[in-house]
Protein backbone atom coordinates (compact mmCIF):
# COMPACT_ATOMS: atom_id res chain seq x y z
CA UNK A 1 0.00 0.00 0.00
CA UNK A 2 1.58 3.30 -1.05
CA UNK A 3 1.27 6.62 0.70
CA UNK A 4 -1.64 7.72 -1.45
CA UNK A 5 -3.86 4.89 -0.37
CA UNK A 6 -5.52 4.09 2.89
CA UNK A 7 -6.47 0.68 4.24
CA UNK A 8 -9.38 -0.39 6.38
CA UNK A 9 -9.52 -3.89 7.86
CA UNK A 10 -6.78 -6.47 8.29
CA UNK A 11 -5.28 -9.48 6.63
CA UNK A 12 -6.29 -12.94 7.79
CA UNK A 13 -3.83 -15.83 8.18
CA UNK A 14 -3.18 -18.12 5.21
CA UNK A 15 -2.44 -21.80 5.66
CA UNK A 16 -2.11 -24.83 3.44
CA UNK A 17 0.25 -27.54 2.21
CA UNK A 18 3.18 -26.71 -0.07
CA UNK A 19 2.01 -26.60 -3.66
CA UNK A 20 -1.64 -26.44 -2.71
CA UNK A 21 -3.97 -23.57 -3.50
CA UNK A 22 -3.82 -20.78 -0.89
CA UNK A 23 -6.59 -20.87 1.65
CA UNK A 24 -8.73 -17.68 1.65
CA UNK A 25 -8.12 -15.33 4.52
CA UNK A 26 -10.33 -15.89 7.54
CA UNK A 27 -10.46 -12.20 8.46
CA UNK A 28 -11.87 -9.34 6.38
CA UNK A 29 -9.87 -8.29 3.36
CA UNK A 30 -8.12 -4.94 3.31
CA UNK A 31 -10.17 -2.34 1.49
CA UNK A 32 -7.91 0.04 -0.42
CA UNK A 33 -9.29 3.46 -1.33
CA UNK A 34 -7.62 6.20 -3.28
CA UNK A 35 -7.30 9.86 -2.41
CA UNK A 36 -10.41 10.84 -4.37
CA UNK A 37 -12.60 8.35 -2.51
CA UNK A 38 -11.10 9.43 0.81
CA UNK A 39 -11.81 13.11 0.09
CA UNK A 40 -15.38 12.24 -0.91
CA UNK A 41 -15.86 10.32 2.34
CA UNK A 42 -14.44 13.20 4.42
CA UNK A 43 -16.72 15.65 2.61
CA UNK A 44 -19.79 13.48 3.33
CA UNK A 45 -18.91 13.20 7.02
CA UNK A 46 -18.42 16.91 7.58
CA UNK A 47 -21.37 17.92 5.41
CA UNK A 48 -23.62 15.56 7.40
CA UNK A 49 -22.27 16.88 10.70
CA UNK A 50 -22.87 20.50 9.63
CA UNK A 51 -26.47 19.65 8.72
CA UNK A 52 -27.00 17.97 12.10
CA UNK A 53 -25.53 20.92 13.98
CA UNK A 54 -27.67 23.36 12.00
CA UNK A 55 -30.84 21.40 12.72
CA UNK A 56 -30.15 21.45 16.44
CA UNK A 57 -29.05 25.09 16.46
CA UNK A 58 -32.06 26.36 14.49
CA UNK A 59 -34.47 24.46 16.75
CA UNK A 60 -32.89 25.91 19.89
CA UNK A 61 -32.76 29.43 18.44
CA UNK A 62 -36.47 29.35 17.63
CA UNK A 63 -37.38 28.06 21.10
CA UNK A 64 -35.15 30.64 22.77
CA UNK A 65 -36.56 33.52 20.70
CA UNK A 66 -40.14 32.48 21.46
CA UNK A 67 -39.33 31.63 25.12
CA UNK A 68 -41.27 28.39 24.81
CA UNK A 69 -41.55 26.36 28.02
CA UNK A 70 -41.07 22.85 26.69
CA UNK A 71 -41.25 21.41 30.21
CA UNK A 72 -44.85 22.61 30.48
CA UNK A 73 -45.82 21.46 27.00
CA UNK A 74 -44.21 18.02 27.52
CA UNK A 75 -44.40 17.09 31.23
CA UNK A 76 -41.63 14.52 31.03
CA UNK A 77 -38.30 14.83 32.88
CA UNK A 78 -35.60 15.94 30.41
CA UNK A 79 -33.19 13.17 31.46
CA UNK A 80 -35.58 10.64 29.91
CA UNK A 81 -34.74 11.95 26.43
CA UNK A 82 -31.04 11.88 27.28
CA UNK A 83 -31.32 8.21 28.30
CA UNK A 84 -33.15 7.37 25.06
CA UNK A 85 -30.48 9.18 23.05
CA UNK A 86 -27.77 7.23 24.89
CA UNK A 87 -29.52 3.94 24.07
CA UNK A 88 -29.74 4.79 20.37
CA UNK A 89 -26.10 5.91 20.30
CA UNK A 90 -25.04 2.68 22.02
CA UNK A 91 -26.87 0.61 19.40
CA UNK A 92 -25.35 2.73 16.62
CA UNK A 93 -21.88 2.20 18.04
CA UNK A 94 -22.35 -1.57 18.36
CA UNK A 95 -23.58 -2.34 14.86
CA UNK A 96 -21.44 -2.01 11.77
CA UNK A 97 -22.58 0.34 9.03
CA UNK A 98 -22.88 -2.04 6.10
CA UNK A 99 -24.92 -1.35 2.95
CA UNK A 100 -27.69 -3.57 4.33
CA UNK A 101 -27.86 -1.53 7.56
CA UNK A 102 -27.42 1.95 6.09
CA UNK A 103 -31.05 2.99 6.61
CA UNK A 104 -31.02 1.63 10.16
CA UNK A 105 -27.83 3.55 11.01
CA UNK A 106 -29.20 6.80 9.63
CA UNK A 107 -32.48 6.21 11.47
CA UNK A 108 -30.59 5.74 14.74
CA UNK A 109 -28.58 8.88 14.01
CA UNK A 110 -31.70 10.97 13.38
CA UNK A 111 -33.35 9.50 16.47
CA UNK A 112 -30.41 10.48 18.66
CA UNK A 113 -30.43 13.94 17.04
CA UNK A 114 -34.11 14.36 17.94
CA UNK A 115 -33.71 13.27 21.56
CA UNK A 116 -30.56 15.35 22.16
CA UNK A 117 -32.26 18.40 20.66
CA UNK A 118 -35.38 17.77 22.74
CA UNK A 119 -33.30 17.48 25.90
CA UNK A 120 -31.65 20.85 25.27
CA UNK A 121 -35.00 22.40 24.37
CA UNK A 122 -36.09 22.17 28.02
CA UNK A 123 -33.52 24.84 28.94
CA UNK A 124 -33.74 27.23 26.00
CA UNK A 125 -36.27 29.52 27.73
CA UNK A 126 -33.52 30.31 30.26
CA UNK A 127 -31.12 31.57 27.57
CA UNK A 128 -31.37 34.90 25.75
CA UNK A 129 -31.34 34.43 22.01
CA UNK A 130 -28.41 36.85 21.61
CA UNK A 131 -26.30 34.83 24.06
CA UNK A 132 -27.30 31.62 22.30
CA UNK A 133 -26.27 32.98 18.90
CA UNK A 134 -22.87 34.06 20.21
CA UNK A 135 -22.37 30.68 21.93
CA UNK A 136 -23.26 28.83 18.73
CA UNK A 137 -20.80 30.93 16.76
CA UNK A 138 -18.00 30.42 19.31
CA UNK A 139 -18.66 26.69 19.71
CA UNK A 140 -18.88 26.08 15.95
CA UNK A 141 -15.76 28.10 15.20
CA UNK A 142 -13.73 26.46 17.96
CA UNK A 143 -14.80 22.96 16.90
CA UNK A 144 -13.97 23.72 13.26
CA UNK A 145 -10.50 24.97 14.24
CA UNK A 146 -9.87 21.88 16.38
CA UNK A 147 -10.82 19.55 13.52
CA UNK A 148 -8.73 21.56 11.08
CA UNK A 149 -5.81 21.31 13.50
CA UNK A 150 -6.22 17.54 13.75
CA UNK A 151 -6.52 17.12 9.99
CA UNK A 152 -3.65 19.35 8.86
CA UNK A 153 -1.12 19.72 11.68
CA UNK A 154 2.13 17.71 11.63
CA UNK A 155 2.01 14.51 13.63
CA UNK A 156 4.75 15.74 15.96
CA UNK A 157 2.43 18.51 17.19
CA UNK A 158 -0.44 16.12 17.95
CA UNK A 159 -0.76 13.98 21.11
CA UNK A 160 -0.47 10.24 20.59
CA UNK A 161 -3.22 7.76 21.37
CA UNK A 162 -1.88 6.77 24.80
CA UNK A 163 -1.56 10.39 25.91
CA UNK A 164 -5.06 11.21 24.65
CA UNK A 165 -6.61 8.21 26.42
CA UNK A 166 -4.85 8.95 29.72
CA UNK A 167 -5.89 12.60 29.70
CA UNK A 168 -9.46 11.66 28.74
CA UNK A 169 -9.69 9.13 31.59
CA UNK A 170 -8.27 11.55 34.15
CA UNK A 171 -10.54 14.41 33.11
CA UNK A 172 -13.61 12.14 32.97
CA UNK A 173 -13.06 11.01 36.56
CA UNK A 174 -12.62 14.65 37.59
CA UNK A 175 -15.87 15.61 35.86
CA UNK A 176 -17.77 12.82 37.64
CA UNK A 177 -16.47 13.96 41.03
CA UNK A 178 -17.39 17.59 40.32
CA UNK A 179 -20.87 16.63 39.12
CA UNK A 180 -21.47 14.67 42.32
CA UNK A 181 -20.33 17.67 44.36
CA UNK A 182 -22.63 19.96 42.37
CA UNK A 183 -25.58 17.63 42.92
CA UNK A 184 -24.92 17.56 46.67
CA UNK A 185 -23.89 21.17 47.33
CA UNK A 186 -25.58 22.97 44.38
CA UNK A 187 -22.70 25.41 44.04
CA UNK A 188 -22.46 26.93 40.55
CA UNK A 189 -18.68 26.99 40.79
CA UNK A 190 -18.62 23.21 40.48
CA UNK A 191 -20.80 23.38 37.37
CA UNK A 192 -18.47 26.02 35.93
CA UNK A 193 -15.51 23.72 36.58
CA UNK A 194 -17.35 20.88 34.82
CA UNK A 195 -17.93 23.09 31.77
CA UNK A 196 -14.28 24.15 31.61
CA UNK A 197 -13.04 20.57 31.92
CA UNK A 198 -15.46 19.44 29.20
CA UNK A 199 -13.99 22.10 26.90
CA UNK A 200 -10.52 20.69 27.61
CA UNK A 201 -11.76 17.14 26.90
CA UNK A 202 -13.19 18.21 23.54
CA UNK A 203 -9.98 20.11 22.78
CA UNK A 204 -8.16 16.77 23.00
CA UNK A 205 -10.80 14.51 21.44
CA UNK A 206 -11.81 16.65 18.43
CA UNK A 207 -8.34 16.60 16.77
CA UNK A 208 -8.16 12.86 17.42
CA UNK A 209 -11.56 12.41 15.75
CA UNK A 210 -10.38 14.50 12.79
CA UNK A 211 -7.27 12.33 12.41
CA UNK A 212 -9.46 9.22 12.44
CA UNK A 213 -11.89 10.55 9.82
CA UNK A 214 -9.14 11.92 7.57
CA UNK A 215 -7.17 8.66 7.50
CA UNK A 216 -4.19 9.86 9.52
CA UNK A 217 -4.38 6.81 11.77
CA UNK A 218 -3.90 3.19 10.71
CA UNK A 219 -7.57 2.79 9.75
CA UNK A 220 -10.17 4.81 7.91
CA UNK A 221 -13.84 4.48 8.99
CA UNK A 222 -14.81 4.32 5.33
CA UNK A 223 -18.58 4.02 4.94
CA UNK A 224 -19.33 4.86 8.58
CA UNK A 225 -20.64 8.32 7.77
CA UNK A 226 -23.49 8.21 10.28
CA UNK A 227 -21.22 7.23 13.17
CA UNK A 228 -18.61 9.92 12.47
CA UNK A 229 -21.18 12.68 11.83
CA UNK A 230 -22.97 11.82 15.07
CA UNK A 231 -19.72 12.04 17.04
CA UNK A 232 -19.00 15.51 15.65
CA UNK A 233 -22.58 16.61 16.38
CA UNK A 234 -22.26 15.48 19.99
CA UNK A 235 -18.98 17.36 20.33
CA UNK A 236 -20.75 20.50 19.11
CA UNK A 237 -23.65 20.02 21.54
CA UNK A 238 -21.31 19.48 24.49
CA UNK A 239 -19.19 22.47 23.53
CA UNK A 240 -22.26 24.67 23.09
CA UNK A 241 -23.63 23.59 26.47
CA UNK A 242 -20.29 24.46 28.08
CA UNK A 243 -20.33 27.91 26.48
CA UNK A 244 -23.85 28.54 27.74
CA UNK A 245 -22.94 27.45 31.27
CA UNK A 246 -19.91 29.77 31.28
CA UNK A 247 -22.01 32.65 29.93
CA UNK A 248 -24.76 31.99 32.49
CA UNK A 249 -22.24 31.96 35.35
CA UNK A 250 -20.59 35.25 34.42
CA UNK A 251 -23.87 36.97 33.60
Amino acid sequence: MNNRNRGWGRYGPRTGRPGAEPVPAEGPEVLVINERELRAFIFRVYLSSVVLCLLTSISWIILSALTVRVDKAIPVPPYVWLILAFILLSVLGCIGQTPALTLLCWGLMLGSLFFVTLFGAYYMHLVRVSVLLIAILVAGSLLALLHLYGAKSPEVLLPNIICTCCIFLLLTVTVLVLMILFAVISDMRYLLAVAIIFVIIIAFMAPFQARYVCGRLQQVPYGQTADCATDIHLQFCFLLACMLIIAQYYS
